[in-house]
């Protein structure tokens, strides 16, 4: 039988749950926020997210907006700097703020799942910070 890289990542998660002694999954913490917003107070929120699902952080990746609305991936300088950890097997995840990825993107979503990745949004703050 002709195993995809996805089928033996999936069966090396496996025995390594089973094993109980999993791997733990590496990310990367990405944010788009406004000019001028304190970044520290942004990627404490998502080293704290995730810290507390036990992922280990490779790096903290920003890009900047001016604007509400966060622009198109590809109009973000730094989003080929996240591209790159995950494409590259160094991160298995993204972890962002609320609302910087539109997890319903069809191009996005399908991206990720060819990666084998995922996307774990942190969820926005009482003041809506987070975005």
């Amino acid at each position: 039988m002709n195993r995809t890289p996805g089928d033996t990542l999936r069966r090396r998660a496996l025995v390594d749950a089973a094993s109980g002694f999993p791997d733990r999954a590496s990310v990367v913490l990405y944010a788009c926020i406004l000019r001028g917003q304190d970044q520290g107070d942004v990627m404490a929120r998502l080293r704290l997210h995730a810290e507390a699902r036990d992922w280990v952080v490779v790096d903290e990746v920003v890009d900047q907006k001016s604007t509400a609305a966060p622009p198109p991936l590809g109009l973000r300088p730094n989003w080929v700097k996240v591209k790159a950890y995950v494409g590259s097997g160094q991160a298995q995840g993204i972890v962002a703020t609320a609302h910087t990825l539109d997890a319903s993107d069809p191009t996005l979503t399908e991206w990720l799942h060819d990666q084998h990745a995922f996307l774990s949004e942190e969820a926005p703050t009482s003041a809506g910070t987070a975005r």
